[in-house]
């Protein structure tokens, strides 16, 4: 009998990698939670929330869209926004086609062009996504369309609310129309290849973007350091990296009744993710001006 014969033939389709640029806080990472009905990446209003590439692989019976999920383009400075600009760099030469996500509620400044140039010297396929349209008039609109036209003429435009996956649907048509056929890389029921401790480090920067005020949670880097499974629980210890000696009081807040709510929400979320209770522990260490030192960036893998 031949051995071959049980050897299933690897499932093709529709498929590519698609780029997701723009300016901080256009709705990237809401666009891939909303697609793939799972919070896989951390989400706020606050802008940098997104600080390194995520793959988000979509799966249904005709296509693999293996999405690259990147920092918003924005002028940088520190060590950090280098190590950011990196991994845009990295999602643009993956890349089969580019989404350009625009948020017509603010008017185009300098990360618009940064995001528009970059799309056009890129030279690959590219889909002008006007989000938020549910927040913009026609006019913002129509002025947001204006603007990145000039850079990519060619490129057809959608519009979208990336909270709403109906409003969603016909972006995913479009993609799966620029895309090529081939192998699917990865199995239906795998969202991404990143680890699940380095998802809950996400899940619990965002806890601290929602409830922490103005530049603190900017100032903190979360690192996982202890993921153990007992019985039906998961245990597991995070340090948060601060700046400033003077945060480390605005985090712990009176009596710890901050770091208190922290744990609990960012618990939380981990527990939905995982499907699991959770147990957390959050240590705080300073380690001054952490932004600005690539050594560091590099061991807590923001940089490579």
């Amino acid at each position: 009998m031949d051995s071959t014969a049980d050897i299933q033939k690897p499932r093709s389709g529709i498929t590519g990698y698609v780029a997701l640029l723009g300016r901080p806080n256009t709705g990237k990472s809401t666009l891939v939670n909303t697609v793939l009905n799972r919070h896989l990446a951390a989400v706020s209003d606050k802008p940098q929330t997104t600080r390194k590439y995520l793959l988000a692989i979509y799966t249904d019976a005709e296509a693999q869209i293996l999405f690259l999920d990147a920092p918003g383009v924005h002028v940088g400075k520190i060590a950090i926004d280098e190590a950011m600009d990196n991994s845009v760099s990295r999602v643009l030469e993956d890349a089969d086609l580019l989404v350009c996500m625009v948020d017509p509620s603010r008017e185009p400044g300098e990360e618009d062009n940064l995001t528009a140039q970059r799309a056009r010297d890129n030279g690959k396929p590219a889909i002008i996504a006007i989000n938020k349209v549910d927040l913009a008039t026609p006019e913002q609109i129509a002025a947001s369309l204006s603007f990145y036209r000039e850079y990519l003429p060619d490129a057809p435009c959608v519009q979208l609310v990336a909270t709403d996956l109906a409003r969603t649907k016909d972006l995913m048509a479009m993609i799966k129309s620029l895309l090529p056929q081939g192998v699917f890389l990865y199995e239906a029921d795998e969202l991404t290849d990143v680890y699940e401790r380095d998802i809950a480090a996400e899940l619990i920067r965002e806890a601290l973007l929602e409830e922490l005020k103005q530049e603190v949670p900017h100032c903190i880097a979360v690192t996982v350091d202890s993921w153990k499974t007992k019985g039906q629980r998961l245990q597991i210890g995070a340090t948060l990296h601060i700046e400033r000696e003077n945060h480390k009081g605005i985090i712990i807040g009176q009596g710890g009744r901050m770091i208190k709510l922290l744990r609990q929400r960012a618990a939380a979320k981990i527990a939905k993710f995982c499907d699991a209770r959770v147990d957390l522990s959050l240590f705080v260490k300073v380690v001054p001006d952490w932004r600005r030192r690539k050594q560091f960036l590099k061991e807590i893998r923001l940089m490579d």
